[in-house]
């Protein structure tokens, strides 16, 4: 399967759905679209759309047939229809559709749902007139379809469970529930383990999300719980959305307050972007149930507590109405209570002196006296055990804060003695430092003059600039250099003083340049760059770059010496353009011309672009330099070079690659664009009239041309062809453009 498609994961049967581009949303004539997926190895599904008549339902079954012999070839297969958005049929097309279906070899069955009144009794009178080899069934939604073609397949002897196209398997299994088996799908990527905690995720019957959790529930482990169970209904909302959530919590052996709160706001918020039917959580203790039934009242969608996973399929099937059990009647608890026991006391009385007996800073309550109450009391009892937990709770936590401040304080009175005695010990030792520093300031002060003195008399640019890019010294070759007075310059940003923020020659961006200069010296110690002066003028400059740090070792200024290579540099672009371009004509030389024609050769190879060559030789040329001598050669050359400068685009190669020989190469064109831009420049050249040394001259060229074929290895061979092309034009009459 091409990296191309769109993969996801089929609720029902666990298998991998795979859809192409290209087949979503085909149109069919003017109003009837087909979107195909392939599900597993042999189910396709069409999902049809609009109206379709008889031309338009052949067209989708030449679709079809294709999708059918490449990806589904030589093996038994379901055909799944979805009919639920097509608008009508005509009854040449049904009757198309009817014959067509049972000339199709491998079919073992035809699925459809979303059908109309009319389409259901169509289908059906089909399958008894025509009695076809595979089966043909109505379903009445996607779920429904999908297990029919399960059946099928299995009838069949097929295995549809085996591997799927990415050479992963899909565990299946069945829950047997009222008598009926409903499939769950599991995958390895849907097990999370983190610190204290494991959760495993898989789908029963395509809308459920059953999580099995162990452990201790923190609140750190949230972010990881939900993007887990976000990547599950990702990997199945093409194909279903979950309208409820079972949640295994017999293995969780407890949880922080803060994450429970925040898990069912999530769960709340999910809700408002797609709604669920119910939350059931079952394997809770008495505690957490109690919480979670208290929690009902704020949640916008039903919260039931149940026994284990078979209650709590019990009540989805309730819920949605296939089965009236008086389960759903009963409230939600956790375990079998025991009988009640009958006490003389008033069950009110009691309560109040359970309450007065509770000791709030002893953690827990006393055993087995929720157990023998009233059962109407039963409710209050479990939300005074709730309480008392978070209670609880809360003492420990003021506790451990109040071992936090005591630690803390301890700690700060050591580090304020500690503080205080490296202050005493700092300020003797800055006393003796400023007797030093005394004594160095007047050394400084004598050599600074000898430093002004030599830096006055060199040759060179000598700059200071700080770690803002500021300048802050210059010496007076440098000022006269840069025509700026001290007071003009000092203070001023270097960028923009006199280096421009891009150079004029080769675009560079001079602004990073500067910064990474400031940043790190060492690594830029020299380099060379645009500068400016201040008339406007630019000139180049050769730097040495060497940072000068404070007593901390961190960089305070940097010293730049600078020497001018304007000329150097002058001198290297007049031999660069005369190593690359022809010196009459200021063309590219051959050279240069087929280092750049290789290039793009290779590039629109890789990519498969349209791609052309010209060879170009001017007519009679001999002829004119003959009898017109050689300076009106060189002026029909410069005309040609000229003319083929308005007819070319500023991406196309053009060179002289000869004496009367040209090259041209036209990226991104096909040879009949080509042509014509070859026939422009015969023509414009035909037009023309050269005066030279008072004659007028008159010149044609003959043009031959190629474009790059798939079995072209090197630009030799297209060179080859196109030099065919020209002798066939020179051979022909000159004057013309021959394509090869």
């Amino acid at each position: 399967m091409s990296e191309s498609a769109h993969k996801w994961i089929c609720p029902i049967s666990g298998l991998t759905v795979y859809r192409k581009p290209e087949w979503t949303n085909v149109r069919f004539g003017n109003n009837f679209t087909i979107s195909a997926d392939i599900i597993g190895e042999h189910v396709l599904l069409t999902h049809n759309s609009g109206s379709a008549n008889l031309e338009g339902t052949r067209k989708a079954f030449d679709f079809t047939a294709e999708l059918i012999r490449t990806q589904l070839p030589d093996r038994p297969f379901i055909h799944l229809l979805d009919y639920t958005h097509l608008k009508r049929t005509t009854l040449d097309s049904r009757r198309f559709f009817i014959r067509e279906m049972t000339r199709r070899q491998n079919l073992k069955g035809l699925i459809l749902y979303g059908l109309s009144p009319l389409m259901k009794i169509s289908v059906k009178l089909g399958r008894r007139l025509n009695h076809p080899d595979f089966q043909i069934r109505i379903a009445k939604d996607y779920r429904h379809a999908m297990h029919l073609a399960l059946e099928v397949l299995t009838h069949a002897g097929c295995r549809p469970e085996t591997a799927d196209r990415d050479g992963g398997r899909h565990l299946e299994c069945a829950l047997t529930h009222c008598g009926a088996g409903l499939p769950v799908v599991r995958r390895p990527e849907w097990v999370m383990d983190m610190p204290d905690f494991r959760i495993a995720f898989e789908i029963i019957d395509g809308r459920i999300i059953h999580s099995v959790s162990s452990g201790f529930l923190r609140d750190i482990h949230l972010p990881g719980i939900i993007a887990m169970r976000d990547e599950v209904v990702a990997a199945i909302k093409q194909v279903a959305t979950p309208q409820y959530i079972i949640a295994n919590m017999r293995g969780l052996k407890g949880y922080e307050r803060r994450a429970r709160k925040h898990y069912l706001d999530n769960i709340a918020a999910w809700h408002r972007r797609s709604p669920l039917q119910a939350f059931i959580p079952y394997g809770l203790n008495r505690i957490m149930a109690t919480a979670v039934n208290l929690s009902k009242f704020l949640l916008p969608f039903r919260v039931y507590v149940a026994r284990s996973l078979e209650d709590a399929l019990d009540f989805i099937h309730v819920n949605d109405g296939k089965h009236a059990t008086a389960a759903s009647a009963s409230p939600p608890v956790v375990g079998e209570p025991g009988p009640p026991v009958v006490r003389p006391v008033d069950p009110v009385e009691r309560l109040l002196a359970y309450i007065g007996g509770i000791d709030w800073e002893i953690r827990g309550l006393a055993e087995g006296v929720s157990d023998t109450v009233d059962d109407s009391l039963r409710p209050v009892y479990d939300a005074i055990g709730l309480i008392k937990s978070e209670i609880d709770d809360l003492i420990r936590e003021k506790a451990r804060v109040e071992q936090a401040l005591t630690d803390a304080r301890n700690e700060l009175e050591t580090r304020v003695r500690e503080r205080t005695s490296e202050l005493v010990k700092t300020n003797r030792a800055l006393n003796r430092e400023i007797g030093e520093r005394r004594e160095i300031e007047a050394a400084l002060r004598a050599s600074e003059k000898n430093y002004r003195d030599l830096v006055d008399s060199v040759s060179s640019i000598i700059l200071r600039w700080d770690f803002r890019g500021r300048i802050i010294f210059m010496n007076s070759y440098g000022l006269f250099f840069f025509g700026y007075r001290a007071e003009e310059i000092y203070g001023r940003s270097v960028l923009g003083t006199i280096v421009p923020e891009t150079e004029s020659t080769t675009q560079r961006d001079l602004k990073d340049l500067m910064q990474a200069i400031q940043q790190d010296p060492d690594q830029y110690r020299t380099n060379e760059n645009e500068n400016m002066k201040k008339d406007g003028s630019r000139v180049w400059v050769y730097w040495n770059n060497r940072p000068i740090r404070d007593s901390q070792g961190q960089i305070a200024e940097i010293l730049s010496v600078g020497t001018d290579i304007t000329e150097r540099r002058n001198m290297e672009a007049k031999l660069r353009l005369l190593a690359t371009t022809d010196p009459l004509t200021g063309a590219f030389n051959r050279r240069q011309f087929y280092d750049k024609a290789k290039s793009e050769f290779q590039r629109h190879r890789r990519y498969g672009h349209a791609f052309v060559l010209l060879l170009m030789d001017l007519d009679h040329f001999k002829h004119i330099n003959d009898n017109y001598g050689h300076p009106a050669g060189d002026a029909a050359l410069k005309s040609i070079v000229n003319t083929a400068g308005m007819i070319f685009r500023e991406t196309d190669l053009f060179g002289r690659t000869g004496g009367e020989e040209f090259s041209a190469l036209l990226p991104e064109t096909d040879v009949d664009n080509a042509v014509k831009v070859a026939d422009r420049l015969r023509e414009k050249v035909d037009g023309l009239l050269v005066i030279a040394e008072g004659n007028s001259i008159h010149y044609t060229v003959s043009i031959g041309l190629t474009a790059m074929q798939p079995q072209d290895e090197s630009l030799r061979a297209m060179v080859r062809r196109a030099d065919k092309a020209l002798y066939e034009a020179k051979r022909t009459g000159r004057n013309r453009v021959v394509a090869r």
